[in-house]
């Protein structure tokens, strides 16, 4: 198999609570590390193009690692080029099935047990969101699909969660972005108090999301996360796209009394939260969530904001998880 690995040095770069510096081994070339990305024949929908691209760009520059900035497209787990390179990223929205053949799953199978690693991005969502309805705090599980594929890949393995004290999420950067630093401009907003308490208590606590895994050979040889690539991509000005917004829980004095009666017509999904206990969600079909009953006794509703400060900051975020994940692949 040839997949070259990379030397890595710890480097401290300015403003950062953890970097690495990365250089090529000789056998690499003209010394860059190329990201794999499936592109299945025949897909019909690319989301986020610039995602991965601009990530790539991100690495270089801020831990001056040294990855081609063009990701490598393949088109089917049997190609060969499979074996000549460390990491294989999958936007799992982009296939247009999951209908792999034996070859290719015994592939993918011997490229994990000899040390690649795969990312499958958009490969765990919460039942009760549909589709593409947004993130939530509770619930998270591989797709059906991804499972089904994954059984046929290890049989013997499951997808397990990440606990939030991975390394994982603190192999480059560790915690939350700075709030004051994302500031484009000295009179532009900062994140609002009431939301950035939300995201630092319940949202991303510590700077962590909600992953899964799966061990080979007692490595971490494979994570799937909700989307992230939404949150990578720059335009050819720089500025971050697409614009993002939050979903956050917001509460009143009146709720708890005001949404015991509220008259609703569409369906509750009663969802594990991290901690074992039970959130009851409301929600009409192909909408956002309204509002939830916790297990406290306490009701909230769902309050959705937007701006540039929020959407900087989520970009931010994102972009910092994304690195944290390519690195750590590297690093293991």
């Amino acid at each position: 198999m040839k997949i070259y690995w990379i030397i890595l040095l710890f480097a401290l770069i300015p403003g950062l609570e953890y970097g690495y510096c990365l250089y090529a081994a000789p056998d690499m070339g003209a010394g860059a590390v190329r990201i794999m990305q499936l592109r299945r024949d025949g897909v019909s929908r690319i989301r986020y193009p610039d995602a991965l691209p601009s990530l790539l760009d991100m690495m270089n520059e801020r831990a001056n690692a040294r990855f081609d900035p063009d990701p490598l497209f393949i088109e089917s787990l049997t190609d060969e080029r499979l074996f000549e390179n460390p990491i294989l990223y999958i936007n799992c929205d982009e296939l247009p099935s999951f209908d792999f053949s034996t070859e290719e799953n015994d592939a993918l199978r011997r490229y994990m047990e000899l040390g690649g690693f795969v990312y499958l991005d958009a490969g765990i969502k919460a039942s009760f969101l549909g589709t593409d309805l947004g993130h939530s705090y509770a619930a998270w599980e591989e797709r059906d699909e991804v499972r089904s594929w994954f059984g046929e890949i290890f049989p013997e393995k499951a997808f397990a969660p990440l606990p939030r004290n991975h390394e994982i999420f603190r192999t480059f950067y560790k915690g939350l972005p700075d709030n004051e630093y994302l500031r484009l401009e000295e009179d532009q907003k900062r994140l609002p108090d009431t939301v950035l308490t939300f995201v630092e208590q319940e949202k991303w606590p510590q700077g962590t999301y909600s992953l899964v895994g799966i061990k080979v050979k007692d490595r971490l040889a494979c994570v799937a996360s909700p989307i992230c690539a939404m949150g990578w991509g720059r335009d050819e000005f720089g500025a971050w796209i697409p614009p993002i917004s939050f979903r956050i829980r917001e509460s009143a004095e009146d709720f708890d009394e005001t949404l015991k009666v509220a008259s609703f017509s569409g369906q509750t999904f009663e969802v594990t939260r991290e901690d074992g206990l039970k959130d009851e969600i409301y929600l009409l079909p192909g909408q956002r969530p309204l509002w939830v009953k916790e297990p406290t006794g306490r009701w909230r509703i769902f309050k959705y904001y937007s701006g540039e400060e929020i959407s900087n900051y989520a970009h931010s975020f994102y972009a910092r998880l994304g690195m944290n994940v390519f690195l750590y692949a590297l690093l293991n």
